[in-house]
């Protein structure tokens, strides 16, 4: 199970037997965004390896909470990581 999958169920919530997946998807999205946030020497494609999720799903959460990051060759995101 991909760490995405695990981020949703854990901020499930449960209502009858009905899963409410908007609130759960909700969750999950704050929590990458945090993600996103806390790690701004991480590229989208190594936070994407880090959730196992694709890299589209982190750009687009950073597109819905407008999280910039830095851009171009010189940016965090982009120079090289000791131990990663």
């Amino acid at each position: 199970m991909s760490r995405y999958a695990e981020i949703k169920d854990a901020t499930a919530e449960v209502v009858g037997v009905r899963l409410v997946k908007k609130t759960s998807t909700a969750k999950a999205h704050e929590a990458i965004r945090d993600l996103i946030v806390a790690n701004p020497n991480y590229s989208y494609e190594q936070l994407a390896d880090l959730l196992g999720c694709s890299r589209w799903l982190i750009y687009r959460v950073a597109v819905e909470y407008g999280v910039r990051r830095p851009r171009g060759a010189g940016s965090p995101a982009r120079q090289k990581q000791e131990g990663y």
